[in-house]
């Protein structure tokens, strides 16, 4: 039924249920301290009670003092103290050693004998009640007079009006607060959630395409302040995820068409005319050209995926960084040393860290690639692996004196397909696609690494990289 399927979403609301647990707070609440005073009150009245009681026991003990030998007399005070409380219902009772009653009165408000129990002391006499009644006795212990027990005692009916009295003054009272509870709880609940229905309300407002709106940050820094905080960080970084996505795209798409094109309008040329063998030879060696740059985009866009997914991580296993740099040198050697470069590795000590060899390797060969690439004839390329101790982690820098990075560029190198400048290019055996050192950052942020970079235009550029070790 529609009307039932609505009432169940409304209490699965967290309103409702705010003003349900309201309600049932407030409830026991007022429960409680209504018990607590009636118990409080029916407390304060029986300890009242027992001393009012206790102090005329006293007083009768002295009277006994005054008058014995003369019983008559005894009975003579017994009886005004019992006629002097008649109206509020109490009664005295002198009894034996034997704890045999020898006179009792007013009989009408005496109850019989024995009372039920025993309940309590107070200053060296004991308390004695039962159903209806209560009563304080002391024994005599006068020098020269027999061993006596005098008891006062009263009716406790006052006790269970005074109670009751107070009960119907505190019930109107709490049964007014039963019915404010859920309407204070809801409007309570409501003003705790509008922050949260504002938050849901601009969420449903959010598309993958417009999300420049954020939740409004109130400034108490309550819970819901800090929610909102860290759902619009959340926002900015899906919003900065997807503008490099779409950047990617287009960057790709820019970058797989020029080679595309160019094999495709050789293709077109070549079939508009007789050539000669020559020519026809000059033309495929432009299209495979092409279609090795083309297969090293392709190539490098996979590795750059595959680095930065969350899914397909590779094996780790202890690398001794030293020796990948020092075979990575070797390597580059013979290319530095046909450009005039002095290319140098240096390692104090075997540096070891936990990560996978290829994927190191691949860094450093970009680096001391790019490195190589852009220092000019005479120039130094420096490889250093050090050993930072206070950190508990391995270093690696590559330092170069060649053209350098314009410092308004330096914040924008790792993205993918950013390069400073294309002219930087020339002169050089292969084209950059500017993925190089977006593959760089990928790599070191699998290890759990840092890479850092600084540079001055004409003097050169310093790449540093540090790689937590073993834990041992």
């Amino acid at each position: 039924m529609p009307w039932l399927q609505r009432f169940s979403r409304s209490v699965r609301t967290i309103r409702v249920r705010l003003t349900i647990w309201n309600s049932v707070v407030v409830f026991l609440a007022v429960l409680i301290a209504l018990i607590a005073v009636r118990e409080r009150l029916r407390y304060s009245l029986l300890t009242e009670t027992d001393h009012v009681l206790n102090d005329e026991v006293k007083e009768l003990i002295l009277a006994v003092g005054r008058c014995y030998p003369d019983l008559d007399q005894i009975r003579v005070e017994l009886v005004q103290k019992a006629n002097s409380h008649r109206d509020r219902g109490w009664h005295v009772r002198w009894l034996n050693a034997s704890r045999e009653t020898l006179w009792v009165g007013p009989p009408e408000h005496a109850p019989p004998e024995p009372l039920a129990q025993e309940v309590g002391a107070l200053d060296g006499a004991s308390i004695w009640a039962s159903d209806h009644f209560r009563a304080v006795e002391r024994e005599v212990k006068i020098p020269g007079i027999p061993r006596y027990y005098l008891r006062v005692g009263t009716k406790t009916a006052f006790i269970a009006q005074d109670v009751s009295r107070l009960t119907e003054l505190l019930a109107p009272v709490g049964f007014a607060l039963l019915l404010l509870a859920p309407l204070g709880g809801f409007l309570l609940a409501d003003r705790a959630i509008a922050p949260v229905q504002q938050i849901i309300a601009t969420t449903e407002r959010l598309r993958p395409s417009q999300l420049e709106e954020r939740l409004e940050v109130r400034g108490v820094g309550d819970e819901l302040d800090q929610l909102a905080i860290k759902i619009n960080h959340f926002l900015d970084e899906i919003a900065d995820h997807l503008r490099r996505k779409r950047d990617f795209v287009a960057n790709a798409a820019h970058e797989l068409r020029s080679p595309v094109t160019a094999i495709q309008s050789s293709v077109e040329v070549a079939l508009q005319h007789e050539r000669t063998t020559a020519e026809y030879e000059d033309l495929l060696i432009l299209i495979s050209d092409e279609c090795r740059h083309l297969g090293q985009l392709v190539s490098q866009l996979l590795q750059l995926a595959e680095a930065q997914s969350e899914v397909l991580r590779v094996s780790f296993a202890p690398v001794r960084l030293d020796e990948i740099v020092q075979r990575t040198v070797e390597m580059f050697a013979p290319v530095a040393e046909e450009r005039g470069v002095a290319l140098v590795g240096r390692a104090d000590q075997p540096v070891s860290i936990l990560g996978n060899r290829q994927q190191l390797r691949q860094l450093i060969t970009n680096l001391v690639d790019n490195a190589v690439k852009f220092t000019p004839p005479g120039g130094r390329v420096e490889v250093q692996v050090e050993f930072d101790a206070a950190q508990h982690r391995g270093r690696m820098t590559v330092r170069d004196t060649g053209i350098g990075i314009p410092e308004e560029n330096l914040p924008r190198i790792f993205e993918r397909f950013y390069q400073v400048s294309k002219s930087r290019d020339r002169g050089t055996e292969s084209r950059g696609n500017g993925l190089g050192l977006s593959i760089c950052q990928a790599i070191v942020d699998q290890h759990q690494g840092t890479i850092d970079v600084s540079s001055t235009p004409e003097q050169g550029t310093t790449f540093t990289m540090t790689f937590p070790l073993p834990k041992e």
